[in-house]
């Protein structure tokens, strides 16, 4: 599947969606790229849309290297000897930090386990943040974005940012959404500039 652009959401925008052709116990990947010597770092989030946006209501749901005990001894998540961590039904799981995106085809990856996604979840957005470290934005990656693969390795679906996001220092780069159909990619991003906390508190 060829590459396309991930645009920055404008009010009014309806996000093009994509259809993964997955049922909802489906395993399946999302994978970030980016080309920089900056530290960034994907995150998920387990949450749930009743038409006001995505929302979560425990740290519990959230897949952050900012919520792994093994990263943060604050965190929720508990890290395993590997460096991955997961959530604590086992829907989503993280292969555990990257500082660099040189010399890799692929930096970070996030495994869904349908089967194990929670009553009520229907949708996990997918943000990626600059590592507040590097006092950096996006305009200082060189290229960045996210795969998504079966189980198989297939690729699903391949998005890069545009230049459109380099004010940010952290974005969201588009959801999946869960329906009756299966799983789907709502293909929109938005941008957001903030510590980890403050970019929370657009989905709580």
């Amino acid at each position: 599947m060829a590459l396309q652009s991930l645009n920055l959401v404008k009010p009014g925008d309806v996000a093009p969606k994509l259809s993964l052709n997955l049922a909802k116990p489906a395993r399946f990947s999302v994978e970030l790229f980016w080309d920089s010597v900056h530290d960034l770092d994907a995150h998920a989030l387990l949450a749930t849309n009743s038409g006001g946006g995505a929302k979560v209501s425990a740290f519990e749901q959230v897949l952050s290297t900012y919520n792994a005990k093994k990263t943060n001894p604050q965190g929720y998540l508990s890290s395993n000897p590997d460096g991955s961590f997961s959530t604590p039904e086992g829907a989503l799981t993280h292969s555990g930090d990257t500082r660099t995106g040189v010399n890799s085809d692929i930096d970070e990856v996030i495994t869904i386990d349908g089967a194990k996604v929670p009553a009520g979840v229907n949708e996990i957005p997918i943000f990626v943040t600059v590592h507040p470290s590097n006092l950096a934005k996006f305009s200082e990656v060189k290229t960045a974005g996210i795969r998504i693969k079966n189980d198989q390795g297939s690729i699903l679906g391949e998005f890069k940012l545009t230049d459109q996001f380099g004010q940010f220092d952290a974005v969201q780069m588009g959801s999946l959404l869960l329906g009756q159909n299966g799983w789907e990619y709502a293909a929109a991003g938005a941008g957001f500039n903030g510590d980890f906390n403050t970019i929370l508190g657009h989905f709580s």
